[in-house]
């Protein structure tokens, strides 16, 4: 997801759990903690990306669609599901995420309407000419108030939430498992 208005959703590991995962990342050397760190992130982003996609809805089946008066191919949530995994130097493991796919500019990856899904949105039309006349007696002056009516309210569908509160608890998990791999690589178990 894109850093400017983007959707965050965080999994946090709690106090007593992050020093557990730490007592044990100590025993293994900096180039170990790290590939614990990573394959353990990696493993937790693929279980996470699979439940997002089973949660996404799907949306239209036609091949393409009409938006905003042009037709454009219909791309769904489920289908663009990507994970990253982000590592630095002295093997320090700084975020792990997943998310929709974005190709800025573009209509070919459904990230531009993921916030519609996520958190609901207003459909509105135009307002005719005597409704335009009404709004502005109501006290409405700029255009941007008066030109459009709002038909109804679509109600969020909070699938990358719903999907997080599902992941959540197998973080811990399957990071403590990860640290025993490479504490048993290493010889160190």
């Amino acid at each position: 997801m894109s850093r400017r208005g983007s959707l965050v959703v965080k999994a946090d590991i709690d106090g007593a759990a992050i020093d557990a995962i730490n007592a044990r990342l100590k025993a293994l050397d900096k180039e170990g903690a790290s590939a614990a760190m990573k394959s353990g992130f990696r493993k937790w982003t693929t279980v996470t990306r699979r439940v997002v996609a089973k949660n996404a809805p799907f949306g239209k089946s036609k091949a393409t669609e009409k938006i905003r008066g042009v037709v454009r191919p219909n791309v769904h949530l489920k289908w663009n599901v990507t994970t990253k995994v982000k590592g630095y130097a002295q093997g320090k493991i700084v975020w792990a995420a997943v998310g929709i796919k974005e190709i800025r500019g573009s209509y070919l990856t459904p990230h531009w309407y993921l916030r519609w899904v996520e958190y609901g949105h207003e459909v509105k039309r135009g307002a005719t000419k005597q409704e335009q006349i009404f709004l502005k007696s109501r006290g409405y002056e700029r255009k941007k108030e008066y030109s459009r009516i709002t038909v109804s309210r679509v109600r969020p569908n909070p699938f990358l939430r719903r999907s997080m509160g599902e992941t959540r608890p197998l973080l811990f998990p399957i990071m403590r498992e990860a640290i025993q791999k490479q504490l048993e690589k290493e010889g160190l178990a």
